[in-house]
């Protein structure tokens, strides 16, 4: 890889790790944590033992609690990070407009692999092995399908049908 497309690629995954992959955390968590707390108890819960099971639900409304305050979760923090998203996803159809199967070059790298991973959530893409078994809060579900057939979204779907 030509060292200008190494550079890009770091660029991106910068850009991924610090802008979509926060945001689409926040967005998900500004909803389901605020508004359906016991969804993601429950999810939290998935294969713990018995006895941790029951130190999660007893510390759950601490934990609750220092997530919202740690990640700076709420209504107008959801709507911030919605429209955050669809910038990226304004961004990544352009890197995409020039018809390449990638974001940087003509083979897969790991910005390929940032973006999907950290997009995954919101584009649910049916290969993947946990974001299809989770319940979605409302809002979340709205606008994922509203984003459904953005090049970003579809590119995702289809990093994960020939990569995963």
């Amino acid at each position: 890889m030509p060292s200008s497309d190494i550079e890009k690629c770091f660029e991106i995954e910068q850009r991924l790790d610090d802008v979509a992959g926060v945001h689409v955390r926040r967005f998900y968590y500004s909803e389901a944590l605020v508004d359906y707390p016991d969804e993601v108890r429950k999810i939290f819960s998935n294969d713990l033992k018995f006895f941790d099971k029951m130190v999660l639900r007893g510390s759950w409304s601490m934990v609750r609690k220092l997530m919202i305050q740690g990640m700076d979760l709420g209504h107008d923090q959801r709507e911030e990070s919605r429209d955050i998203i669809e910038e990226e996803l304004d961004w990544i159809d352009g890197l995409l407009s020039n018809g390449g199967s990638f974001l940087v070059g003509d083979k897969f790298s790991r910005a390929d692999l940032t973006a999907a991973s950290l997009l995954a959530p919101i584009a649910s893409p049916k290969e993947h092995p946990v974001y299809n078994d989770i319940p979605l809060p409302p809002k979340m579900t709205s606008d994922m399908k509203t984003w459904q057939e953005r090049p970003a979204i579809k590119w995702v779907n289809k990093i994960y049908r020939e990569f995963r």
